[in-house]
């Protein structure tokens, strides 16, 4: 089992990698699958970190135009179904922060609605 990740690291380190990925020439849509491949052990061990993976995932893919449906599928269940939001009640995340991140969530859900998938 890997340790676990946090919130801010996550929304930190998979955009960045994702830049880096691509700066080192892979295409969208291969950067998006490595991300997926370079993070699998640590999302799979922790349900909110997969669900805030897959959320980030969806953001990518709307700013970059390589949205996977079934990416698409899952961030807006984990979205509406307030996944993430319950599980930040329950582990104590103060009001605050637990506004601006639903407010984050939001503006991704209204990216997500809002782009058309091609792929």
């Amino acid at each position: 089992m890997f340790e676990k990740i946090t919130y801010e690291e996550l929304m930190e380190y998979v955009p960045n990698d994702f830049d880096k990925f691509v700066s080192d020439g892979l295409s969208s849509i291969q950067a998006v699958s490595r991300l997926i491949n370079e993070y699998e052990n640590q999302t799979d061990d922790y349900e909110d970190v997969r669900w805030m993976f897959t959320v980030l995932l969806a953001e990518i893919g709307v700013k970059y135009e390589c949205l996977r449906d079934e990416i698409k599928i899952e961030a807006l269940n984990i979205i509406n179904d307030k996944k993430l939001v319950n599980f930040w009640i329950k582990e104590g995340i103060n009001d605050t922060e637990i506004i601006n991140r639903v407010s984050h969530l939001k503006n991704v859900k209204n990216y997500i609605l809002r782009f058309d998938s091609n792929i």
